[in-house]
């Protein structure tokens, strides 16, 4: 989203430009809702940090990809080495999510006769699902990724271990949505008698906010192997998840737009033209160059910067820009 601080008008431009810039695109990331974060080098508890978000921002950080993992850890002053509360706490009730974010198993499930008993993660075996302790290191695992499917990785894990895998080399552990999908999985495995972890895990976290999407970043160990009913990002681990004592105090990351500055919304309605791909990187350079034209004509110069943003796999997902207020 481009974005003007110096008054409260929306101005609309009809652009005839080479190619399509979808607007849900300018409102969205690939993975889910577009976040702007915060880092606050104050050290708080997390319900005070939480109070402070609330009342400048819109709430502690709520993260639904890698990507937005990654946009936090820029966020973070240069040299800082500690933890960052985000907005993940415990809750109350317990209730089974996929490893990418999705949360619910109403429509579909593969249940074995007599299952789930009781353990937090599950495995595949022979076309359908058994639930097993997240600790289990023997057990291989099946990936997943839009490229390449459904791709059996024949390395013993824990399933923490297993998703952080998945996650580094493809998008994420195997979700499951419908029959058809897990006879494709089960053609992956290619051994009838093989077990093999899969994306389905139950936990109780919540986001402050009350988001629904469920993605996590735990590190190594965690959440079983420590207490406490918060979480925090390790700016020392790739921006894995820890969880501590809610009563601890670090430096934390808000979301949302700082109330205390006034922005002005540029919508631009951008004309398609097939003939033209948006991911050359000479087209892209002389349609950034347009847009700044244009916003120039309409007074809107200024601007810090202004770009593209990609997707996990290199594709033009949104436009982002940066305005020096004068």
């Amino acid at each position: 989203m481009v974005k003007h601080q110096r008054g409260a008008v929306t101005a609309v431009m009809n652009m005839s430009l080479f190619a399509l810039l979808l607007l849900s695109g300018l409102l969205c990331s690939a993975s889910g809702l577009w976040r702007e974060y915060h880092y606050i080098n104050i050290s708080m508890t997390w319900t005070d940090a939480q109070s402070y978000c609330r009342e400048r921002f819109t709430d502690l950080a709520t993260v639904d990809s890698m990507d937005d993992v990654n946009r936090m850890m820029n966020t973070v002053n240069y040299g800082y080495s500690g933890s960052v509360w985000i907005g993940l706490q415990k809750g109350t009730q317990s209730r089974w999510l996929w490893s990418n974010g999705e949360d619910t198993i109403s429509q579909y499930n593969a249940w074995d006769t007599g299952k789930p008993t009781g353990e937090d993660c599950v495995a595949s075996f022979s076309s359908v699902w058994i639930d097993n302790s997240c600790t289990t290191s023997y057990l291989t695992f099946v990936c997943y990724s839009v490229t390449s499917g459904y791709v059996r990785i024949n390395e013993w894990k824990r399933w923490t271990d297993a998703q952080s895998y998945c996650r580094q080399h493809y998008t994420d552990l195997a979700t499951v949505h419908n029959s058809q999908e897990q006879k494709q999985l089960y053609a992956s495995v290619g051994d009838t008698w093989s077990t093999v972890w899969i994306g389905l895990y139950r936990e109780s976290w919540q986001w402050s906010d009350q988001w629904n999407l469920t993605f996590r970043n735990w590190a190594t160990g965690q959440p079983l192997q420590a207490s406490g009913d918060c979480v925090a990002m390790s700016t020392t681990d790739s921006g894995k998840w820890v969880r501590y004592s809610c009563d601890q105090q670090y430096h934390f990351i808000c979301h949302g737009e700082d109330k205390s500055v006034k922005r002005q919304i540029v919508r631009l309605n951008l004309a398609q033209d097939e003939k033209y791909n948006l991911n050359d990187p000479s087209l892209q350079t002389a349609t950034l160059n347009e847009i700044l034209g244009k916003l120039k004509t309409l007074g809107l110069g200024g601007f810090k910067s202004i770009k593209w943003r990609k997707d996990e796999v290199g594709q033009v997902s949104h436009l982002t820009g940066k305005h020096t207020a004068k």
